[in-house]
């Protein structure tokens, strides 16, 4: 008795997405044409009642019986949207990369000591796609490894080819090319299209990991694009989609719950509104949440994003680092169970592994935490996940024995859902629940959830344990649970859809009073060039949150210790240290209350680098700085490998290789050293790109006043003799030498001058002798000098229309340039300045006459230039 009830006419607006009508309406006032997104029963029967005439067709993705369609608003609204086909509409975005620079840093995330400890876990046997335009097929750290795709864009972009080496770089160019899944292959798909691709298509393809980092608007609803990434993931349940979450993480949405309430509710794209897909935020290089990195609620109140990692050039960067990591996690969990896992599996191991950033425990900032690699892989090599399914009502548990003094107790619950209704109010169909008991006290634990009530100071709220209703993932987490038995359970509280529903778990636990160092673990982590101050982290679970260490470090192998800081905060993880400008062997020590910890040997010392010394036709030499602990150097070039390859060991600094049928052009040079730890590649060189010729750089020409100055730089002294300027005329006839045969110093650069240039375009060489008693010449250099002219001008003769160049000594005051016909009429004057150029337009062919003149009236110079037909 107490509803209020209201009836008006039936229309067709429902079919709208949140908003769009309003816009509509504004594109139907200026009669404007726009592109819709539109979802109909059959693509088929739509597009057989319609003329073709009446709208551009844009799209056609009949797997998800949609279309994307370019035509007038008014028609739209009237025509199209009336038809009994139709069944939602939206105005379609272009997708756009996220992109915002802040820098980079391999110890975030546990990258380095993945690298390092790990070197196996590669994501060799993994395809990656990459949905966006096209990467470059050439670029040295992803060469030979993409592979060919029917969907790919036809544009190059440098944004593809930065999120392909970071999620799975070879590190063929540097260090900073290493991706995460460095043996990964890709497959590259165009975000033109903003549905998912063909998911029997990728299938074929083996594409098991897709990265998507771009977005469009703010959006909050279950659109088309969302309901069609929420149905392939559920049909093909091995597929794991990574979007990033965007770049407006401080902007406010217009739609829905959240309208107006800055900084969260911000993902950009409806497909980002899809329960089974993983969506990341952005943390700087400080490992913390960037200002501008998009947040949840999503539309109907669940938890986004879900992880977060270093975004070194935004979200597009943070979910490119995720796309390796699950590659990683693929084939490491193939390698022992012989089959992929699901996607829930994988999700529920990368976010139990997380580490806890922005808020305490889970928040719309960072979902569960940033990335950390490193314990996702030993969480799958511990075997601590499990999989299995459940009916309606049905129960499933499983029993754990947590040890003394533990900490940080994690256990997460992921599944997969089938897709909700277009446009529904809430996207989660079949719910199921996680119970931790302890056996011993019978106290239950339940997971966290956060407040989804739209208000600002409600979505700040730290989580409170309670059932979630919301999600298709779940953690409960323990800091310091007491030692003993828990039983986990995981309820089918509401199967609707499917008879049973798969889910994954994963758990796991830390030790207190245990320190371990991750940063630095190699050369890589210490180098100056890149960063002065290098991040000094460790990792260490303790109850005493006033807990101090006194960090310390030693050059000689624990025979004396020097202060770094002393009753630092254990808890805070890191301390920032300029690193010392020397070349020496190290390692870290902290000692605390509950024990002395060390970290692993290290070098400081500058990254080698490799020059080019000479590139002769038949011979060319490489060199590079001397490291202190070196035994050797090994050096690698790329063949016919995506990766490089060592092809010789030696242990001088430089060597000279034959260049006879030679196709080896990029180089890189690795110490070997002496104590048994390694140090940096150096950065890779491709030969033909330094500006290096055989035994010199460059050959240089310049006017100096009256004179022309010669300058040859050479690339190396090493078994050169001397060296003789040469002046030659245009056939390449040696007019002069110019002043004596210069014996080589140590120095790399050698000037003479020419004295007596002609008017005119003068040429130089240079002649090297070698020390063998061989020689040859430089390319050659020329210039163009005024001799004893005050103006020189060219060409001359010039045909009809075409302008004359000039150039003077000097201009003192305002210069006119005057021309005569040879009758000596005056025919018009230009200004003129020390270069430039005079315009002949309208002049008829024929000799002409040329006066300069100077602001005084002074005839400084005269001549007389050619023009011909």
């Amino acid at each position: 008795n107490n509803c209020i009830k209201k009836i008006a006419a039936a229309n067709n607006t429902w079919k709208y997405s949140p908003h769009v009508e309003d816009k509509v309406n504004k594109l139907i006032k200026k009669n404007n044409t726009e592109t819709f997104t539109i979802s109909v029963t059959d693509v088929t029967q739509f597009l057989n009642k319609w003329n073709r005439n009446d709208f551009e067709m844009v799209q056609s993705i009949p797997s998800q019986n949609a279309l994307v369609i370019k035509c007038n608003a008014r028609f739209f609204a009237n025509n199209i949207i009336p038809d009994n086909e139709v069944l939602y509409a939206d105005i379609y975005v272009n997708p756009s990369t996220e992109i915002q620079l802040i820098g980079y840093n391999r110890s975030l995330n546990k990258i380095n000591l993945t690298n390092e400890i790990m070197p196996a876990a590669n994501g060799n046997g993994i395809i990656i796609g990459i949905k966006e335009k096209l990467m470059d097929i050439t670029d040295i750290d992803l060469q030979k490894r993409i592979n060919t795709s029917t969907i790919a864009s036809a544009e190059l972009d440098n944004h593809a080819t930065v999120i392909a080496t970071l999620a799975g770089g070879a590190g063929n160019s540097f260090y900073t090319g290493k991706g995460l899944a460095w043996k990964c292959r890709f497959y590259s798909s165009t975000y033109s299209n903003l549905f998912p691709d063909d998911g029997n298509l990728l299938l074929q393809n083996n594409v098991t990991v897709q990265n998507h980092s771009y977005g469009t608007i703010i959006q909050n609803f279950y659109g088309v694009e969302t309901v069609a990434y929420d149905a392939q993931t559920f049909q093909n349940k091995n597929i794991v989609h990574i979007f990033s979450s965007g770049n407006k993480g401080q902007e406010a949405t217009t739609q829905g719950n959240y309208a107006n309430i800055n900084g969260f509710a911000n993902l950009t794209g409806n497909f980002k509104m899809a329960k089974n897909i993983m969506t990341v935020a952005a943390t700087d290089t400080a490992g913390l949440i960037a200002p501008f990195s998009s947040a949840g609620p999503l539309y109907d109140g669940r938890m986004a994003p879900q992880i977060a990692a270093l975004g070194p050039n935004g979200t597009s960067d943070a979910a490119a680092l995720v796309s390796g990591a699950a590659a990683i996690l693929q084939q490491v969990y193939k390698d022992s169970n012989s089959v992929l896992p699901t996607a829930a599996t994988v999700k529920a191991i990368l976010y139990n592994s997380a580490d806890d950033v922005a808020a305490k425990g889970i928040d719309y900032k960072s979902g569960f935490g940033a990335l950390n690699i490193f314990k996702a892989i030993k969480l799958i090599e511990q075997r601590k996940y499990e999989n299995n399914q459940l009916a309606q009502n049905e129960s499933w548990v499983k029993n754990i024995i947590i040890p003394a003094q533990a900490a940080n107790l994690k256990i997460t619950l992921c599944w997969t859902d089938t897709a909700a209704l277009l446009l529904n109010n809430k996207a989660l169909v079949n719910d199921i629940d996680i119970e931790l008991t302890e056996t011993a006290s019978g106290n239950k634990y339940f997971p966290w959830v956060l407040s989804n009530f739209s208000n600002i100071d409600s979505l700040k709220l730290l989580p409170k344990r309670k059932r979630d209703s919301l999600n298709t993932a779940e953690q409960i987490s323990i800091d310091f649970p007491s030692a003993g038995q828990y039983q986990i359970k995981i309820i089918g509280k509401q199967i609707q859809t499917i008879s049973k529903q798969a889910f994954s778990i994963a758990y796991s636990w830390d030790s207190t009073n245990v320190l371990s160092f991750t940063n630095p673990i190699n050369a890589d982590d210490v180098d100056r060039n890149e960063d002065e101050k290098l991040a000094i982290k460790w990792s260490v679970a303790v109850l005493d949150t006033n807990a101090v260490g006194n960090l310390a470090i030693t050059y000689n192998n624990g025979a004396t210790w020097q202060p770094i800081t002393s009753s630092i905060k254990l808890i805070k993880q890191q301390y920032k240290w300029t690193i010392p400008d020397t070349a020496t062997r190290a390692k870290l020590k902290m000692d605390c209350s509950f024990g002395t910890f060390f970290s692993k040997d290290f070098i400081i010392a500058p990254v080698t680098k490799l020059n080019i010394a000479f590139l002769c036709k038949d011979s060319m030499q490489l060199s590079w700085n001397p490291h202190v602990y070196a035994s050797s150097y090994i050096l690698s070039t790329l063949l016919d490998s995506a990766y490089m390859k060592n092809i010789v060991t030696t242990s001088d600094t430089s060597i000279v290789l034959q260049r006879t049928n030679n196709v080896r052009n990029i180089f890189t040079i690795q110490p070997s050293l002496s104590n048994g730890l390694w140090a940096t590649k150096s950065a890779s060189v491709d030969i033909r790109s330094q500006g290096v010729n055989c035994y010199y750089k460059t050959l240089l020409a310049d006017i100096d006043g009256s004179n022309v100055n010669v300058m040859l730089e050479l690339s190396t002294t090493i078994n050169i003799d001397s060296v003789q300027f040469e002046k030659i005329n245009e056939l390449g006839v040696v007019i002069e030498k110019i002043e004596k045969q210069m014996m080589i110093t140590n120095q790399f650069i050698y000037n003479t001058k020419d004295r007596n240039p002609t008017a005119g375009r003068n040429y130089y060489r240079a002649k090297i002798f070698l020390k063998n008693g061989t020689s040859f010449y430089s390319e050659i250099a020329s210039v163009i000098s005024n001799g004893d002219k005050f103006i020189f001008i060219y060409p001359n003769p010039t045909r009809l229309n075409q302008p004359i160049n000039y150039q003077v000594k000097e201009v003192v005051g305002k210069l006119d340039f005057i021309i005569y016909d040879i009758q000596g009429r005056l025919l018009r004057t230009q200004s003129i300045a020390t270069i430039g150029k005079i315009e002949t337009k309208n002049l008829a062919a024929g000799i002409f006459v040329f006066k300069i003149v100077n602001d005084n009236g002074t005839v400084l110079d005269t001549g007389k230039f050619l023009i011909t037909n």
